[in-house]
């Protein structure tokens, strides 16, 4: 096909796509009576099929553009390099660093994106989309071949050359990835080279004999020993397995061996992440005895370094996007404490790694079985799989010995193992049954696993049925959402938090899952029947937007009231000098921060239910997961793990038991090369040629995220 000149059957008449805002609109608009040349009506029924992969239009005249910089391309190259290109930014849309387009693994990627493309145009003249597919597969395989010296020179480039996209072996990049993910392996390779510091042998067994709480184990032991000596630590484990009681260990046995708690750092990749990390130090630093703690303990309480997100800590400026700290400008920090790792992607992490001292401790905590993150990259796993790193395997939270914990954690890792229905509705060693199929939403118990098979209108009538169980509570509880509550400087009067938060414990024991946010079983609809169910009650019509006592979410960052996106909150009636008004209160460290609902309604929506990708870091006695009718490509293992684990003691599954097995059969495939440049550098074989060159570089240059289509910063409710 190389010397194949562009024809009529191989690049027929097209049929003009159907009418879109986007660029085939524009083109219509400004000539209506020119021909349409088969290239540019192809461009305009791909703004069509992009969608489908999550995809703006604009990403097809991204695809367009760099395509013109290959002038020597004939209508074919051009047809089949703008589908690669758009193949890569969907690969990188859904977290991957490279495409594969070597070996069998390459072909069969490329025939998959190129037939999800093309065969949803329908008829292309005479010719069905999918027909077209494979022919276009062979033009870019071809012109993949030919590599910078063939027709496509123009945008490709092999490994260290600066083009938009870069052949690596069998590998495509977009070059920005390529060499953000070789930096990063750099810098965690030469990390975890370094030798450890000697052990305050004095300072941790001091700690270990005077736990905050219990006596750690000897898995948790072994990684506090390693985390206050080593210069890179990583610390994998599930929901509950003690982490935080790793981190309270730890501070604990720094601060006795000199480290002061200002030298500390605490962060993690979001808002609501920090702020759970935050809660959870202090409550396990509570445990110690308050009435007489030793004096490194009563530093340590009284100087906790309060834990921000990764963003806030290095620095990052909306405006300039770009960061503070980086190689030429470290932290301070003596030590680095980074909690929920899996939700970090390559770019922030590459920045993280560049920003700690060669001579501080860097401990990255999570658990790589959860979802990676949402852009592109699965650093915590990939890292974990090449460097020295301690695995948790007890859970705490979910405990064996409780017959509702057991029943959750056996499900869930029966998941994680990938087992079929059979395999997940197996009874246990003792006959018990860890997963309890249920005929109507009237039949449920809340403790343990529990599979409520139902369609459309029996999911409706499990909402109803959630709302008055979960949602509404009590009389007592039910009354707290419409009495007015004092407001003293902008928080609700220290006198009253106390009798308000039953009401926030109430609403953040039990929470609903959704695998996504559109279609019928999605967070936007399930909120949307939620506050009709609670307009009802409340005698109010449904078009009122925001009632009182809603549980409500934040969709936006805003820096100057201290809120981000994914943070929680509830509808209030406040009351301050006579005036009663709604506001939206949220929980804060010291109290519940108010603020007018008038001044943040539009950055507001209902939190009945969330996605599963919202709910990473958070935990509930109860959650409920809305299957969706039919199989998704969104819907994977790792996602209904998450899911599942971030329950303590009852899920409810509701939709088709189908779903589920689906599901745990099709666990995350992404294609990244850090795991491989790990080893590579870990066994001698790779030079420093990438890090030497980026650090040569202005800061500034490499603060920034990945060009189109996936921007890092700042990544969900991160400041």
């Amino acid at each position: 096909m190389k010397d194949r000149p562009v024809t009529r059957d191989v690049f027929p008449d097209l049929l003009p796509p159907p009418p879109a805002d986007g660029a085939w609109a524009r083109f219509e608009r400004l000539d209506r009576d020119r021909p349409v040349d088969p290239y540019t009506a192809l461009l305009g029924a791909l703004e069509e099929t992009v969608a489908g992969f999550n995809l703006d239009r604009s990403a097809v005249r991204l695809a367009a553009e760099l395509v013109a910089l290959c002038p020597a391309a004939a209508l074919e190259d051009r047809a089949a390099l703008c589908v690669l290109v758009l193949t890569t930014l969907i690969d990188a849309g859904q977290g991957c660093t490279r495409t594969p387009i070597g070996g069998d693994v390459g072909a069969g990627h490329l025939r998959g994106r190129f037939a999800g493309l093309l065969a949803p145009i329908g008829w292309i003249g005479d010719r069905p989309g999918d027909r077209l597919a494979p022919l276009l597969v062979d033009v870019a395989e071809r012109l993949l071949a030919e590599g910078v010296d063939g027709p496509a020179g123009g945008i490709l480039g092999r490994a260290g050359d600066f083009a938009p996209l870069v052949i690596d072996g069998g590998w495509l990049y977009h070059q920005r990835l390529l060499d953000a993910e070789r930096r990063l392996a750099d810098r965690l390779a030469a990390r975890a080279g370094q030798p450890a510091d000697p052990e305050p042998a004095a300072a941790i067994a001091e700690v270990f004999a005077r736990p905050a709480g219990f006596p750690l184990s000897p898995e948790q032991q072994a990684a506090v020993r390693r985390a206050a000596v080593a210069p890179l630590t990583l610390v994998s484990g599930g929901p509950g397995t003690g982490k935080t009681s790793i981190v309270v260990a730890l501070l604990r046995a720094l601060v006795r061996a000199g480290v002061p708690a200002d030298g500390i750092a605490l962060a993690a990749p979001t808002g609501k992440a920090a702020w759970r990390m935050g809660a959870a130090i202090r409550q396990g630093l509570d445990r110690l005895d308050a009435d007489a703690p030793d004096a490194p303990d009563a530093a340590l309480i009284d100087a906790m370094p309060e834990p921000m997100t990764l963003h806030r800590l290095l620095g990052y400026s909306p405006s300039l996007d770009r960061f503070r700290h980086h190689a030429g400008d470290p932290l301070d920090a003596r030590a680095v404490i980074v909690d929920e790792c899996s939700m970090i992607d390559v770019f922030l992490m590459e920045r993280l790694a560049a920003a700690v001292r060669p001579d501080a401790r860097l401990v990255l905590l999570g658990d790589a079985d959860q979802l990676p993150s949402v852009a592109a990259g699965a650093v915590f796993r990939d890292a974990l799989d090449a460097l020295p790193s301690m695995r948790l395997t007890r859970s705490y939270r979910m405990r064996a010995d409780d017959p509702a914990g057991r029943a959750v954690l056996t499900v869930a890792r029966r998941l994680n193992a990938g087992d079929g229905l059979d395999g997940l509705r197996a009874p246990l060693d003792d006959g018990s049954q860890p997963w309890i199929e249920r005929e109507v939403p009237s039949e449920l118990t809340g403790r343990g696993v529990e599979h409520l098979p139902v369609d459309g209108a029996g999911r409706v009538q499990f909402l109803g049925h959630w709302y008055r169980t979960r949602v509404q509570g009590p009389p007592a509880i039910d009354a707290l959402r419409t009495r007015s509550w004092p407001r003293a400087e902008g928080r609700i009067d220290p006198a009253a938090a106390p009798a308000l938060e039953p009401l926030f414990t109430w609403l953040e024991s039990a929470r609903l899952l959704c695998l996504t946010r559109a279609r019928d079983t999605g967070a936007q609809r399930t909120n949307a029947r939620l506050h009709t169910f609670a307009a009802a009650h409340a005698g109010q019509p449904a078009e009122r937007r925001f009632l009182a006592g809603e549980p409500v979410m934040m969709l936006h960052n805003d820096y100057d009231r201290g809120l981000f996106n994914g943070d929680q909150g509830v509808i209030l009636w406040v009351e301050s000098d006579g005036r009663r008004q709604p506001a939206a209160v949220f929980p804060d460290v010291d109290g519940y921060r108010v603020h007018p609902l008038a001044t943040l309604e539009a950055h507001l929506e209902h939190a009945y239910a969330m996605t599963v990708h919202k709910a990473q870091g958070s935990e509930f006695d109860r959650v409920a997961i809305l299957l969706p009718d039919d199989d998704l490509p969104l819907s994977s293992r790792e996602l209904l793990y998450t899911g599942v684990t971030r329950s303590r003691t009852g899920v409810v599954l509701v939709g088709p038991a189908a779903r589920v097995a689906w599901a745990a059969a099709h666990p995350v495939t992404r294609f990244s090369g850090l795991a491989q440049g790990l080893a590579a550098r870990l066994s001698g074989a790779a030079d420093r040629s990438t890090v030497d060159r980026a650090d040569a570089l202005a800061p500034d240059l490499l603060s920034v995220g990945p060009a189109a289509p996936a921007p890092t910063p700042p990544p969900e409710d991160a400041p």
